[in-house]
């Protein structure tokens, strides 16, 4: 149980920092860090290695929100 606590604030500590500096959002995206990591770990059992790929998921469409941002910018 400690070391479930210890990957949840980890990772929404990190996603707290990466939302503060992209979106000005930090919040919001340590809550989303939150709640799929909640989710994977209480809700649908899956462990260590779901935690890990839902967090990597959530990294992966934040990274396609930036570049679709981006491309509507007109930066490339």
């Amino acid at each position: 149980m400690p070391l479930v606590v210890f990957l949840l604030v980890v990772t929404g500590v990190f996603y707290y920092r990466l939302g503060d500096h992209e979106y000005g959002a930090g919040f919001t995206v340590a809550g989303l860090s939150l709640i799929i990591g909640i989710i994977t770990l209480f809700a649908f059992h899956w462990g260590g290695w779901g935690f890990g790929a839902g967090q990597v998921a959530l990294f992966a469409a934040l990274t396609w929100f930036n570049l679709r941002r981006q491309e509507k910018r007109g930066w490339k």
